[in-house]
């Protein structure tokens, strides 16, 4: 009796841990489980800037693809229309631009990264890829096509052979100090991928339209770093700069993608900061004060700003930001002007397309902080606040004074007083 016990709890153990090691799978295998073996691949991916998927046919005969489905991971399915093949050893893209018509999607990628699956008409999986975070001028293929080797690259190949395009892809820099002050050395930090052909990396920098000057970035931790040297006492004007990583193949990838013809930057100035106040925020509004920009009422969060000068200042160009550490998160565009011991309304809603004065981030209720800064990154004025009532503003007591509390009469665009 008590060997069959025995018998029945090692069996039982031997059965759990065979359906645990059967239902388990690693991070670097996220992919739905391909059911339909066809020779066919996903074998490109952009997902920043044009969004498109390519499909490679690795048989030696054409392949007829009409009623196949593509999806990412929103609930929308595309069918491919009638008269969709794929030639032999060749390639199709499909445009993921949300237009729905032809071999364009109806939605877009993430750049983030997300799952891209592919069914045949009778609704098997016969291919599928999980996409990492890209870059605009970055994809993620295989190399060489239709392998099972996956990887970033800093440059695309979008209807042809992925071989000769597996370049290092740069995936982020930082800039250290953010905001430079004159006469300051500014340290560059590349962060690359795919780097086992990688032969150089380099930081180019020009000051006010000069020639570029080139400098190695060697590795130093986990980043390939070099410095913009300081350029004197008084010295102002606009540092451009980019970063090149070539491989040993002769593959080259920029950061920004489409360097040099375009950069990042920062400014050296000494301007005096104007007389601006974060004055007064609304950060969880159900019925006060509604945006009708949009053509119907939105009960956005709002942040007003106030001059306590004598005279109109123009803001275009200072940034807007609800992260003290991100200076440049929404930039104010040209021709926003504020009037002399005036006020001027900002709409915290993402909605950039209802006009300028709608900024790219929304408030949190629970508290956060908002900074006003100027054309070259300096804090002009900032405030941090805690969790918010519904329909109550915080603000000034006085305009423009450090001294805040809770209104139950919001005063958007007008005096505090």
């Amino acid at each position: 009796m008590v060997k069959n016990i025995v018998k029945f709890v090692l069996s039982c153990t031997a059965l759990c841990t065979l359906l645990i090691f059967n239902n388990c799978s690693s991070d670097e295998d996220n992919d739905p489980d391909i059911t339909a073996a066809e020779g066919l691949f996903i074998n490109e991916i952009s997902a920043s800037g044009d969004d498109w998927v390519e499909l490679y046919n690795s048989t030696g005969s054409q392949k007829n693809i009409s009623g196949y489905r593509i999806q990412d991971d929103g609930d929308a399915e595309y069918t491919l229309p009638a008269g969709t093949t794929v030639p032999a050893n060749g390639y199709l893209i499909i445009y993921c631009d949300d237009t729905n018509t032809g071999l364009h999607t109806n939605f877009k990628l993430s750049s983030t990264g997300e799952t891209v699956t592919l069914k045949n008409g009778s609704g098997e999986i016969a291919e599928a890829v999980t996409y990492p975070k890209l870059d605009n001028g970055q994809s993620y293929g295989r190399y060489p096509d239709g392998s099972d080797n996956l990887a970033v690259s800093g440059n695309t190949s979008q209807g042809a052979s992925n071989n000769d395009s597996d370049a290092p892809a740069i995936t982020t820099i930082i800039r250290t100090p953010t905001v430079p002050a004159l006469n300051q050395v500014v340290t560059i930090q590349a962060e690359l991928t795919n780097t086992a052909q990688l032969s150089t990396v380099k930081l180019f920098y020009s000051f006010e339209g000069g020639a570029f000057t080139s400098v190695a970035m060697p590795k130093v931790g986990n980043y390939y770093t070099a410095t913009i040297p300081a350029q004197g006492a008084g010295v102002t004007g606009t540092m451009n700069y980019y970063v090149e990583a070539k491989s040993t193949t002769g593959a080259v990838s920029y950061k920004p993608f489409d360097a040099p013809a375009d950069s990042y930057h920062y400014l050296l100035n000494n301007d005096a900061l104007p007389a601006l106040h974060v004055n007064e925020i609304m950060a969880s509004s159900t019925t006060c004060c509604p945006d009708d920009d949009g053509g119907v009422d939105e009960f956005d969060d709002w942040i007003e700003i106030y001059n306590s000068s004598g005279s109109t200042i123009d803001l275009s160009g200072m940034y807007l930001s609800d992260d003290l550490n991100d200076p440049f998160k929404s930039k104010i565009p040209n021709g926003v002007t504020i009037p002399a011991g005036g006020f001027l309304l900002f709409w915290a809603d993402e909605q950039g397309s209802q006009g300028p004065l709608h900024m790219s981030f929304k408030l949190s209720k629970t508290g956060e902080a908002v900074g006003l800064f100027y054309i070259d990154g300096r804090l002009i004025n900032s405030k941090t606040f805690g969790a918010q009532d519904d329909n109550k503003s915080f603000g000034a007591t006085i305009n423009g004074g450090s001294t805040w509390q809770q209104f139950t009469s919001p005063t958007p665009g007008a005096s505090n007083n």
